[in-house]
């Protein structure tokens, strides 16, 4: 039988009944009871009673009625089984909900339901004394059952007059309580964001550019219906997604060829694609959960198309930047409507459609919640929409389509559409876009035309620099080819010919607006915090040292000239002119033993003032000596001579063992004074627990292997050695859990970055790893050469596939069976796993390693020590030894703590920066790079002490000042324009122009030629002699006249050399 989840089913039943309650008199209609029919009938699977079902149950009951009364009572009629389901949920009713009492009717044939029928009426009329009730009901639904059933007889019974009752609508009471999603929900929904996400990049966009680049026939419907199996089998596109848990919200719209209509309810027709504008929307349910997304290919646009494009993405943004909790939903038409007009655009307000957007969720569209210019709601945070932009009836002008190329398909183009749909979750904190594919028109322009193509309107461009710098590149590529073989690919349109320099400005555009954000959000959090501790922040007081109380408490076996150790007292008690004066152990710095002669010596060292401490000195011991310095007079050495050797030899050895004790104590002191007292576990019994067994676990016990069993129990994981040790690891101590499959590794592991550190035999740790080798980290190689062919390595190839597939069946099970333990009772608890795809390699501690992001923290797992960074408590990444000569970079990631120092990852090649910075834009990091490496203890030492770093301006409030990181740019953000500005004051002519590329090019000719003379290295130069901009330009001079001098001006060849 199907399980329910009785916790949820009444949590959320609660929060119905509760907003009824609160609401009933305006957002539902004044009905005095709600009845909830779902039909027999399953044509619709976004009908409300559906949606609403799967809300509550997680199934569709067909053929129910629920009804749910003001006095908190809920009945349920349906059939004997549907009934034995529910039955899980009797008398578990929570005290603290409104919901009092669950009652459960069975259908009965003998009087075909009359008496259940009027226990409903009843329940509907209450206390109505024969007044007539509203009875609030999903109108839409209401006597659209086709079967004669439950549903259709109580409805048959609640038209009757003799029943008294009045039908309301109350949709939209359900719609205001399931837009606001639960973070479960929004997980849900994230998940099928990012399958659409994907489904759309590596789907279609693969195909269409199959298509138009191989110029195949074919229909708008055969693409449809293509992308429509990818998102039943995601396998198509190597996602490994379970396929039950999958399907299309609806078949996917494919348009082209000036046949636009952008509503939900359109269709991809049978003709065939035009390499025009190709429009595309698709979306995709996971667990039930909807997602939507929607772009516009131009294929060789008219520089009109690309303006209303790029007005198109205006109007997305200003619709977005509206979605904020607590305006009302109608405000992002009207953000839309106002941009239009502000940019003088006001034309195109007739060519938007009636909503800009729909909520979305169990419904792919729910009617009430629609962005038009009309709905009064309010956003709130978890609610999720389908903010869907798009201009229809737009006209190609006659002049557009005469300069286009003769060969395109634009130019029979009159009439056109533009479309860009993304899923948006609105935060606390704004709006997150689910839907990460590029909008921008670099992301989704392309070019068949030859590159030689289009000089016909070369002159009518001419003031289009990027259109020129583009076909000056692609004439340089075909006068002077370079010998490597040429993409048969989509190239990028003339107009985003420099596309990724578009890309790395764009994304500094982003990363100075994100400055600034980051700056202010900083500064609230760290006003928060100050707040919060309140200045009750005192550091610890030096604790007087006590080792007795008085004289009468010194052993009783001290001689008057003998050095003694007391153990148990932690002191050395010396001979000082006769008389016994005990030290404590915490105050000698060190004991020497000389190498003795006619007698032996001991020497013992103190700490004192007026000197450093050392860093071995107890914490308590350097703040006595801070505090005493200034008027105290300490003992800086004492040295002792004894013609007997053994005595001093003796009391040499137990102060060395006295002072490794306390060092080890104060240690152990050190590890545990930050420990957080942890819960105790919990096990699970009457239950199978989950286990994973066989697990080496990471670090070890004393430095001995440790493996064992992992099990899964009610509060926590606990950790069983086959020694007998035991590690328990609360659900609610884990701050991130990770699961790392084994595919080029040669292990597969679960690792957990927990919030508070907990011990580990003697040491304190905040990662704990469990894993299994998949295959031995060193295998014995036979001496002799084995052939490709041989079976027995075929065989143990196969059995190693099996395996590593086996373990990683096996980890992912237990991962989702600990999720599905921590939600049940009550933790928020879910497994992460490494995005490969932008894995890049990396030197964190002392070894190349691979290193991951995943949802929440960059990290390596597979080598020791262990690499994680947790992404919420970064605070700016620098990049450093970014110049055009090193082949490897170093990266810098700045802890928010700033008394913490910053994490460090070297010698990342460059040709990851672009896509590492990428997601740094994605992930809302800053980031800054430079061409050198910092003294970070000395920046952070700065920063630590500077309350307005993250202000603008000087203590005086006027004079500026560069906030938070901005001082670490290589560039300033003014710096473009500045450089715009005196170009435009410089006479700039064309003759110029041309003298200085020639200029340029034999400048290029010596410095190649004084390439190969040299074998300098770029990075070693910038690190070893450090010269500034004037050195480097009086070496140049120099150089220069040295080289006239010398002849080597007249002797040197006009044609480049090239080393062979």
């Amino acid at each position: 039988m199907a399980e329910l989840n009785v916790e949820k089913f009444y949590e959320r039943l609660n929060k119905i009944h509760a907003h009824f309650l609160k609401h009933r008199e305006q957002i539902w209609n004044g009905a005095n009871c709600v009845a909830l029919n779902r039909g027999s009938s399953s044509a619709d699977d976004y009908r409300k009673s559906n949606v609403l079902h799967l809300y509550l149950f997680g199934y569709e009951l067909p053929d129910t009625v629920l009804m749910l009364t003001k006095d908190g009572k809920c009945t349920v009629l349906a059939t004997k089984k549907k009934c034995e389901f529910l039955e899980q949920a009797m008398g578990k009713e929570p005290k603290s909900g409104s919901v009092k009492k669950l009652e459960l009717l069975v259908k009965t044939k003998a009087d075909n339901n009359a008496s259940n029928y009027e226990m409903l009426l009843k329940l509907a009329r209450g206390e109505s004394n024969g007044e007539a009730v509203k009875i609030g009901l999903i109108k839409k639904e209401f006597k659209t059952d086709p079967k004669d059933g439950v549903v259709m007889g109580w409805e048959k019974k609640i038209e009757e007059p003799e029943s008294n009752l009045e039908v309301v609508d109350c949709t939209h009471g359900l719609s205001m309580v399931m837009a606001v999603k639960e973070q479960y929900e929004l997980d849900l929904i994230k998940k099928s964001s990012v399958l659409s996400n994907k489904v759309l990049k590596h789907s279609f966009i693969k195909d269409i550019e199959d298509v138009i680049e191989n110029n195949k026939t074919t229909t708008h419907e055969t693409i449809a219906e293509q992308i429509n199996a990818v998102i039943e089998d995601p396998s198509k596109i190597n996602l490994k997604v379970p396929q039950d848990l999958v399907q299309s919200c609806y078949f996917p719209i494919i348009q082209s060829g000036g046949d636009y209509d952008f509503k939900v309810s359109a269709t991809s027709n049978s003709e065939n694609v035009k390499f025009d504008i190709i429009t595309v929307m698709l979306g995709s349910r996971y667990s039930n959960y909807c997602s939507n997304i929607g772009r516009t290919l131009l294929i060789d646009p008219p520089k009109q198309v690309q303006q209303m494009y790029d007005t198109l993405l205006g109007v997305h943004d200003a619709a977005l930047k509206a979605m904020v909790p607590g305006k009302p939903l109608k405000g992002v038409y009207a953000a839309a409507v106002k941009y239009l007009r502000d940019e003088g655009k006001e034309n195109l307000v007739s060519s938007l459609p009636k909503a800009l957007g729909f909520s979305v969720g169990l419904d792919f569209r729910d009617g009430n919640l629609l962005l038009n210019a009309k709905s009064t709601v309010p956003f709130k945070a978890g609610m999720v929409f389908n903010l869907a932009v798009s201009f229809s009836g737009l006209t190609l002008s006659s002049s557009a389509r005469a300069l286009a190329n003769d060969e395109s398909a634009v130019k029979n183009l009159s009439e056109y559409g533009l479309v860009v749909a993304d899923m948006v979750a609105i935060t606390d904190k704004g709006t997150d876009i689910m839907t990460k594919f590029g909008r921008d028109r670099g992301d989704i322009s392309y070019s068949m035309l030859d590159e030689d193509s289009g000089d016909d309107d070369e002159e009518s461009d001419e003031d289009d620099a990027d259109r020129k710098l583009a076909k000056k590149i692609a004439k340089e590529e075909a006068d002077a080819p370079s010998g490597g073989r040429k993409s048969s690919r989509l190239a990028a349109n003339a107009a985003s010919g420099a596309a990724d320099v578009e890309g790395v400005a764009e994304r500094e555009r982003k990363q100075i607006e994100l400055m600034a954000r980051k700056n202010e959000e900083r500064l609230r959090e760290l006003a928060r915090s100050s707040r919060k501790k309140g200045g009750d922040e005192k550091s610890k007081k030096a604790e007087e040292l006590e080792a007795y109380k008085s004289t009468k408490n010194l052993p009783d076996n001290v001689l008057p000239n003998q050095v003694k150790v007391d153990m148990a007292n932690q002191c050395v008690i010396l001979p000082i002119c006769g008389n016994p004066v005990p030290f404590h152990i915490s105050t000698i710095k060190n004991v020497v033993l000389p190498d003795p002669d006619n007698a032996a010596y001991l020497r013992i060292n103190f700490y004192t003032g007026g000197m450093a401490v050392g860093k071995d000195c107890p914490e308590n011991t350097s703040k006595l000596v801070q505090k005493y310095a200034p008027y105290a007079t300490f003992i800086r050495e004492v040295t002792f001579r004894s013609l007997d050797s053994h005595s001093l030899t003796t009391a040499f050895r137990q102060i060395s063992e006295l002072r490794k004790r306390a060092r080890m104590k104060e240690i152990q002191d050190q590890e545990e004074a930050n420990l957080v007292k942890q819960d105790k576990l919990v096990r699970t019994k009457n239950e199978r627990v989950p286990r994973l067994s066989d697990l080496t676990m990471r670090p070890v016990f004393a430095g001995r292997k440790t493996q064992g069993n992992l099990e899964s129990h009610t509060n926590g994981l606990r950790f069983i050695s086959t020694r007998g040790e035991i590690v328990d690891i609360m659900y609610a101590n884990v701050k991130h859990a990770i699961f790392q499959p084994c595919e080029n590794e040669i292990m597969v592991l679960i690792h957990f970055h927990l919030k508070n550190p907990i011990m580990v035999g003697k040491k304190k740790q905040q990662d704990i790893q469990f894993f299994t080798e998949v295959i031995d980290a060193s295998q014995a190689v036979d001496a002799g050469k084995r052939s490709m062919y041989d079976p027995d390595e075929m065989d143990d190839e196969q059995r190693e596939r099996q395996l590593k597939k086996r373990l990683n069946e096996a980890f992912k099970d237990f991962a989702r069976k600990v999720e599905t333990v921590a939600r049940k009772n009550g933790y928020s608890l879910e497994f992460d796993i490494p995005y490969r795809d932008l894995a890049f390699t990396g030197n964190p501690h002392k070894e190349m390693v691979s290193i991951q992001p995943t949802l929440n923290c960059l990290c390596n797992l597979t080598e020791t020590p262990f690499f994680v960074v947790d992404l919420s408590d970064v605070d700016h990444v620098h990049f450093e030894r970014v110049t055009f000569m090193s082949k490897a970079f170093d990266m810098v990631l700045i802890n928010k703590d700033f008394t913490k120092q910053p994490y460090r990852i070297d010698m990342i090649a460059n040709e990851e920066k672009d896509s590492i910075q990428e997601w740094l834009t994605d992930m809302e990091i800053s980031y800054t790079e430079g061409p050198m490496n910092l003294n970070w203890k000395q920046i952070m030492t700065h920063v630590v002490g500077d309350d307005r770093f993250y202000m603008d301006t000087e203590e005086d409030e006027v004079t500026t000042k560069e906030a938070g990181w901005e001082f670490l740019r290589m560039f300033g953000k003014d710096e473009a324009d500045d450089q715009e500005e005196s170009e435009e004051e410089s006479g700039y002519s064309e003759q110029s122009e041309e003298e200085s590329e020639e200029e340029e090019d034999s400048a290029d000719e010596d410095f190649d030629t004084e390439e190969e003379e040299s074998d300098f290295d770029g990075d070693e130069d910038l690190e070893e002699q450090g010269m500034d901009w004037e050195d480097m330009e009086r070496e140049a001079a120099a150089d220069d006249r040295r080289k006239k001098r010398d002849g080597d001006e007249d002797d040197r060849p006009a044609k480049r050399k090239r080393r062979r």
